[in-house]
């Protein structure tokens, strides 16, 4: 099955990377919260193009006919976002 991550992208700023406008020690920070069935994977890709969702989407998810356990997860994944969080969709 298909497993949800919560990415955050983490680095620190220095003076000489801020005027290069780089950001040192550039790393993406991943935490599992969920699973989901493939045909929802399937769909999710194919209506937003990628395999990654943010806080943006959720009109769009709220709006596809997904099989109930999976809209709760979606949703409960979703609620938990920041702004500059992305929820991955990745094979487990």
């Amino acid at each position: 099955m298909p497993k949800l991550f919560k990415a955050r992208y983490v680095g620190f700023r220095s003076p000489l990377t801020a005027m290069l406008d780089h950001v040192d020690a550039d790393f993406t920070l991943y935490e599992e919260v969920g699973e989901v069935s493939v045909e929802t994977c399937k769909l999710i890709r194919k209506v937003f193009g990628r395999s990654y969702l943010t806080l943006d989407d959720l009109p769009g998810v709220l709006k596809l006919k997904l099989p109930g356990r999976d809209r709760e997860v979606l949703m409960r994944a979703l609620s938990g976002l920041k702004p500059d969080e992305k929820l991955k969709l990745e094979r487990g």
